[in-house]
């Protein structure tokens, strides 16, 4: 069976973009709408629960499956040691070969990278925002 996890960190997100890469390819879709740094993903875990052996897990992108490159390691190596294939499409890598693990690792730890540099674009960018006396959060209700 294939299947496909996809994510969005907020309800304003919409997963299209995800869903229309995913959908002709897998069997069965898994969206979950969480941030990556919540403690439980419980869609995510679902998902890991149904996988069996001779099943593959396709995602779109690395950084909206897993939250780190040690997360992407550790996911990767559990569905490897369980017989379950991995296929992340944005990159069209496949863990099944020593090329494709490789790819893996390096778009893991590009993504996390990414991730890290949006965080520190958000926080100049608030920084930047507070010096020109620019007044951040919701509209004050009278």
């Amino acid at each position: 069976m294939k299947i496909g996890y996809l994510r969005v960190s907020t309800k304003t997100q919409n997963p299209a973009r995800q869903i229309n890469g995913l959908r002709d390819l897998c069997d069965k879709l898994f969206v979950e709408t969480l941030s990556a740094i919540a403690d439980d993903r419980p869609v995510f875990d679902m998902m890991l629960g149904e996988l069996r052996k001779g099943d593959t897990l396709f995602v779109w992108d690395l950084d909206r499956a897993f939250r780190s490159t040690e997360d992407a390691l550790f996911h990767e190596r559990s569905l490897r040691e369980r017989g379950i294939g991995f296929h992340a499409m944005n990159f069209d890598i496949e863990t099944q070969s020593a090329d494709g693990r490789y790819a893996y690792i390096v778009q893991a730890a590009a993504a996390e990278r990414e991730r890290m540099k949006i965080s520190e674009r958000t926080i100049e960018g608030l920084k930047a925002a507070r010096a020109r006396g620019q007044r951040l959060g919701p509209p004050i209700k009278m």
